[in-house]
Protein backbone atom coordinates (compact mmCIF):
# COMPACT_ATOMS: atom_id res chain seq x y z
CA UNK A 1 0.00 0.00 0.00
CA UNK A 2 1.35 3.46 -0.88
CA UNK A 3 -0.28 6.96 0.04
CA UNK A 4 -0.43 9.96 -1.61
CA UNK A 5 -1.23 13.51 -0.60
CA UNK A 6 -2.66 15.36 -3.18
CA UNK A 7 -4.76 18.65 -2.47
CA UNK A 8 -7.59 17.57 -0.05
CA UNK A 9 -7.06 14.08 -1.65
CA UNK A 10 -5.67 11.11 0.34
CA UNK A 11 -4.97 8.58 -3.05
CA UNK A 12 -4.03 4.82 -2.32
CA UNK A 13 -2.50 2.71 -4.24
CA UNK A 14 -3.35 -0.70 -3.83
CA UNK A 15 -1.78 -3.56 -5.86
CA UNK A 16 -4.81 -5.98 -5.35
CA UNK A 17 -8.64 -6.64 -5.38
CA UNK A 18 -11.34 -5.52 -3.94
CA UNK A 19 -14.45 -7.64 -2.82
CA UNK A 20 -17.08 -5.12 -4.57
CA UNK A 21 -19.99 -6.11 -1.97
CA UNK A 22 -21.11 -2.64 -0.72
CA UNK A 23 -21.55 -3.66 2.94
CA UNK A 24 -17.47 -5.89 2.44
CA UNK A 25 -16.32 -2.53 1.05
CA UNK A 26 -17.63 -0.09 3.78
CA UNK A 27 -16.04 -2.58 6.61
CA UNK A 28 -13.14 -2.60 4.50
CA UNK A 29 -12.80 1.30 4.54
CA UNK A 30 -13.28 2.17 8.01
CA UNK A 31 -10.20 -0.74 8.49
CA UNK A 32 -8.08 1.04 6.33
CA UNK A 33 -9.17 4.58 7.74
CA UNK A 34 -7.86 3.49 11.41
CA UNK A 35 -4.97 1.75 9.64
CA UNK A 36 -3.89 5.12 8.01
CA UNK A 37 -4.54 6.84 11.08
CA UNK A 38 -2.75 4.96 13.18
CA UNK A 39 0.48 4.06 11.36
CA UNK A 40 0.64 7.95 9.35
CA UNK A 41 -0.34 9.41 12.85
CA UNK A 42 -3.13 11.29 11.13
CA UNK A 43 -6.40 12.73 12.32
CA UNK A 44 -9.31 11.44 9.67
CA UNK A 45 -12.89 11.57 10.29
CA UNK A 46 -15.83 13.28 8.30
CA UNK A 47 -17.10 12.89 5.61
CA UNK A 48 -15.45 11.28 2.53
CA UNK A 49 -16.45 10.54 -1.48
CA UNK A 50 -14.44 7.64 -2.47
CA UNK A 51 -13.86 6.81 -5.62
CA UNK A 52 -12.43 3.36 -6.31
CA UNK A 53 -11.01 2.97 -9.98
CA UNK A 54 -10.46 -0.91 -10.58
CA UNK A 55 -8.33 -2.62 -13.57
CA UNK A 56 -8.24 -6.15 -13.68
CA UNK A 57 -4.44 -6.16 -14.09
CA UNK A 58 -3.13 -3.98 -11.11
CA UNK A 59 -6.07 -3.90 -8.67
CA UNK A 60 -7.65 -0.58 -7.34
CA UNK A 61 -6.49 2.99 -6.56
CA UNK A 62 -8.23 4.60 -4.06
CA UNK A 63 -9.45 8.52 -3.79
CA UNK A 64 -10.59 9.92 -0.79
CA UNK A 65 -11.97 13.61 -0.44
CA UNK A 66 -12.88 15.06 2.80
CA UNK A 67 -15.88 16.86 2.50
CA UNK A 68 -15.07 18.74 5.60
CA UNK A 69 -18.69 19.01 7.12
CA UNK A 70 -18.45 19.68 10.75
CA UNK A 71 -21.15 17.93 11.97
CA UNK A 72 -18.98 14.78 11.54
CA UNK A 73 -15.77 16.42 12.57
CA UNK A 74 -17.47 17.63 15.94
CA UNK A 75 -18.63 13.90 16.73
CA UNK A 76 -15.22 12.64 15.43
CA UNK A 77 -17.29 9.97 12.71
CA UNK A 78 -16.38 8.61 9.71
CA UNK A 79 -19.21 7.90 6.95
CA UNK A 80 -18.38 7.71 3.25
CA UNK A 81 -19.94 7.63 -0.34
CA UNK A 82 -18.21 5.18 -2.38
CA UNK A 83 -18.24 5.15 -6.27
CA UNK A 84 -16.64 1.91 -8.28
CA UNK A 85 -15.06 3.12 -11.43
CA UNK A 86 -14.36 0.10 -13.65
CA UNK A 87 -11.57 1.10 -15.55
CA UNK A 88 -7.77 0.39 -17.76
CA UNK A 89 -5.17 1.85 -16.16
CA UNK A 90 -2.21 3.25 -18.87
CA UNK A 91 1.04 3.52 -17.73
CA UNK A 92 3.51 6.42 -18.89
CA UNK A 93 6.40 5.16 -19.20
CA UNK A 94 10.32 7.28 -20.51
CA UNK A 95 11.74 6.04 -23.48
CA UNK A 96 14.88 4.99 -21.65
CA UNK A 97 13.06 2.36 -19.56
CA UNK A 98 11.42 0.75 -22.50
CA UNK A 99 12.38 -2.65 -23.19
CA UNK A 100 10.93 -6.01 -25.69
CA UNK A 101 9.30 -7.45 -23.14
CA UNK A 102 6.84 -4.30 -22.35
CA UNK A 103 6.63 -4.02 -26.02
CA UNK A 104 5.18 -7.58 -26.77
CA UNK A 105 3.10 -7.44 -23.81
CA UNK A 106 1.60 -4.02 -24.06
CA UNK A 107 -0.77 -2.38 -26.32
CA UNK A 108 1.16 1.50 -27.07
CA UNK A 109 -0.49 4.82 -27.40
CA UNK A 110 1.14 8.33 -28.15
CA UNK A 111 0.21 11.41 -27.16
CA UNK A 112 2.15 15.06 -27.25
CA UNK A 113 5.32 12.65 -27.13
CA UNK A 114 4.72 10.95 -24.40
CA UNK A 115 4.12 7.06 -24.05
CA UNK A 116 1.41 5.34 -22.32
CA UNK A 117 1.57 1.47 -22.09
CA UNK A 118 -1.81 -0.90 -22.06
CA UNK A 119 -0.83 -3.94 -20.16
CA UNK A 120 -2.01 -7.35 -22.49
CA UNK A 121 -0.20 -9.86 -19.82
CA UNK A 122 -0.31 -9.62 -16.06
CA UNK A 123 3.22 -11.23 -16.37
CA UNK A 124 5.02 -7.99 -17.08
CA UNK A 125 3.09 -6.26 -14.08
CA UNK A 126 6.07 -5.32 -11.75
CA UNK A 127 8.44 -4.44 -14.05
CA UNK A 128 5.90 -1.82 -15.74
CA UNK A 129 4.64 -0.40 -12.27
CA UNK A 130 8.72 -0.11 -11.25
CA UNK A 131 9.39 2.87 -14.53
CA UNK A 132 6.12 4.25 -14.61
CA UNK A 133 3.69 6.63 -13.68
CA UNK A 134 0.03 5.13 -13.55
CA UNK A 135 -3.14 7.04 -15.45
CA UNK A 136 -6.84 5.80 -13.75
CA UNK A 137 -8.97 8.46 -13.74
CA UNK A 138 -10.81 10.10 -16.36
CA UNK A 139 -7.82 11.03 -18.04
CA UNK A 140 -7.68 7.48 -19.32
CA UNK A 141 -10.74 8.35 -21.79
CA UNK A 142 -9.10 11.01 -22.46
CA UNK A 143 -6.04 9.49 -23.91
CA UNK A 144 -7.12 6.77 -25.50
CA UNK A 145 -9.85 9.13 -27.22
CA UNK A 146 -7.28 11.35 -28.76
CA UNK A 147 -4.06 9.48 -28.82
CA UNK A 148 -2.71 7.28 -31.78
CA UNK A 149 -1.76 3.21 -31.40
CA UNK A 150 2.05 2.60 -32.37
CA UNK A 151 4.33 -0.04 -33.14
CA UNK A 152 7.93 0.86 -31.32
Amino acid sequence: MKLVFKDNKIIVFLNKKLDLDKINLENYFKKLFFEIKDKYNLKLNGYYNINVYIDKYYGSIIEMEDEDLDYYNYFNQIDMEIKINKTTFLYEIDYEYINKEILDKTIIYKLNNKLYFKIIDQSILNKIIECSKIIYDDNVREILKISKKVKI
